[in-house]
């Protein structure tokens, strides 16, 4: 019986996978919490339909797991704090596949929610493994949530006896050029700071996706290094310089003469 109810449950997880689920309007992230849910549903179903043709009823099971449930809930306490947590993700979706999330100094797209664990392709192409409970009681950052937009900020310092308006000029100009960034938002250009006779510039532009939002600032930082460089506009900071005022007697030698000392 229990091979035959896991039979039936793979084939109807086989449909949904490759029949019904291509045909809806659902995303990845739903097509796969359904997958899920249902997998897991069938293989409970499957259980009680074996325990049933044995002879163990839902009385007879209830009183075995309440012998259980006090080492079942020290023993196994972490398994099913991630597994009822990879339930919530399933069902809340505050996480689903295809985002682009950050654990951490870890970075990356979420590619696998399983019952106890998720798997994040980080930028080197390794796979994170998170613990279910890890997505559910700490603080993450979903960058594709609610306004998969991407912001790229450009911060830089050129002399005060540049002309500060030409800069302005060729930075909404290079905004411009590039067709990935968006004018709604509309990019913006700030004076942060004057420190040390240099303006600090602050820039903000946006791409359509978080994802494009380091290239195309790589992108930006050529384009404009290079029309600095042919308008001979310095661009950096200044070096710093150390002097030192006054004779400072060098330190003597331990085994050396006085009037061998140069001075």
């Amino acid at each position: 019986m229990l091979f035959v109810a896991l039979a039936i449950m793979r084939g109807l997880q086989h449909w949904l996978v490759n029949s019904y689920l291509p045909t809806t309007a659902m995303d990845a992230g739903a097509q796969n919490s359904v997958m899920m849910v249902a997998r897991y549903a069938g293989i409970i179903a499957a259980v009680l339909w074996a325990l049933g043709a044995l002879g163990i009823g839902m009385e007879k099971l209830a009183v075995v797991l309440g012998a259980l449930s006090v080492g079942i809930g020290f023993g196994l306490q972490a398994i099913t704090q991630n597994f009822v947590s990879g339930l919530i993700l399933l069902a809340e979706r505050p996480v689903k596949i295809g985002d682009l999330v950050r654990i951490g100094n870890m970075e990356g797209d979420v590619k696998r929610i399983n019952v106890r664990s998720t798997e994040i392709q980080v930028a080197d192409r390794s796979t994170l493994i998170v613990p279910n409970s890890e997505l559910i009681t700490k603080t993450i950052q979903n960058m594709t949530l609610a306004a998969p937009i991407g912001r790229i900020q450009l911060q830089f310092s050129v002399p005060l006896e540049e002309d500060l308006d030409a800069v302005r000029t060729m930075l909404f100009a290079a905004f411009a050029e590039k067709h990935e960034v968006l004018d709604d938002p509309e990019p913006k250009v700030f004076i942060d700071s004057i420190d040390a006779g240099r303006a600090k510039f602050n820039c903000f532009a946006y791409v359509a996706s978080p994802r494009d939002a380091y290239p195309m600032r790589s992108e930006l930082l050529f384009t404009l290094l290079r029309q600095f460089r042919e308008a001979g506009i310095e661009v950096g900071s200044t070096a710093t310089k150390m002097e030192i005022v006054g004779g400072v007697p060098a330190p003597r030698a331990p085994d050396t003469p006085a009037d061998q000392l140069t001075e």
